[in-house]
């Protein structure tokens, strides 16, 4: 009798500590930084995840015979992410922007608040065979900072991101997405296509395409690359450089950037 109260004390205790252990197990740490595309996971209920970094940017075209270089320091861009429910996040951010001019070599500056914006994630699959894992986020870059950097209305955009695992090393990452530019009356199509690669336990890298379709314009295509190094589960570093695709410019960036999920 005595033997086998103690043996359902034990199984009660084992099958508790374990729900215990299985509820307080930190879930992978997945950011949306340091490429274009969007991830289709969403941070878990009651996190709050910061991903912050900066990006230098050269630009040079010639048109006739005018010449152009910018110099951008993009500081400071930060997302805040925080999980409501097992399957929707909020999300705010905003970024510091600096650039500098040169036009045949007149030179003018630009600094402000940029691309200010606030939205939600909700994913709608997860954890699948095919297609892993997929999302719907909606934002809107508000009308807020810098007169000249800002937009004049509310622009709303819409993006589907979807990801498929390969295999336990590479995965496959797709964004596509349309934006609304009140101000011209316009819509702008986004797409971005990324291939993950695990290295090892700690590090990951990826290679991407992205470009965006503006209508009256000519369509842009680039492409980046980058690591990602796990510092701790809650704490990420990365870095990136990237060019453009188009032949009649030079364009080329590099960033570093650090993402970290407080914990509940």
């Amino acid at each position: 009798m005595k033997k086998d109260f103690f043996l359902c004390l034990s199984l009660m205790i084992t099958f508790f500590t374990s729900g215990i252990i299985a509820q307080t197990e930190t879930p992978e740490l997945v950011t949306d930084r340091p490429d274009q595309t969007e991830s289709a996971s969403i941070v878990p209920i009651d996190f709050l995840q910061i991903e912050m970094g900066f990006l230098y940017q050269q630009q040079k075209f010639t048109d006739g015979l005018i010449n152009v270089e910018n110099n951008n320091l993009i500081l400071g861009s930060t997302l805040l992410r925080y999980g409501i429910s097992p399957r929707i996040e909020l999300r705010f951010g905003g970024e510091y922007f600096s650039g500098q001019n040169f036009l045949n070599d007149k030179k003018s500056t630009l600094q402000g608040m940029q691309n200010i914006l606030i939205g939600t994630k909700i994913q709608v699959r997860s954890n699948e065979e095919i297609l892993t894992n997929a999302a719907i986020l909606v934002q809107c870059i508000i009308p807020a900072g810098n007169e000249n950097l800002r937009p004049n209305k509310f622009t709303p955009e819409i993006r589907f991101s979807l990801e498929q695992e390969i295999n336990n090393r590479i995965s496959l990452g797709i964004n596509l997405g349309t934006e609304e530019v009140r101000e011209i009356g316009k819509y702008f199509y986004s797409y971005t296509t990324s291939i993950g690669v695990v290295l090892s336990e700690r590090i990951n890298s990826f290679f991407e395409i992205y470009g965006m379709i503006k209508e009256g314009y000519t369509p842009s295509n680039n492409f980046d690359c980058g690591i990602t190094y796990l510092h701790t589960k809650n704490i990420q570093i990365d870095f990136l450089v990237g060019t453009t695709l188009n032949s009649n410019i030079i364009d080329w960036s590099g960033g570093l950037g650090i993402s970290v999920r407080l914990p509940r």
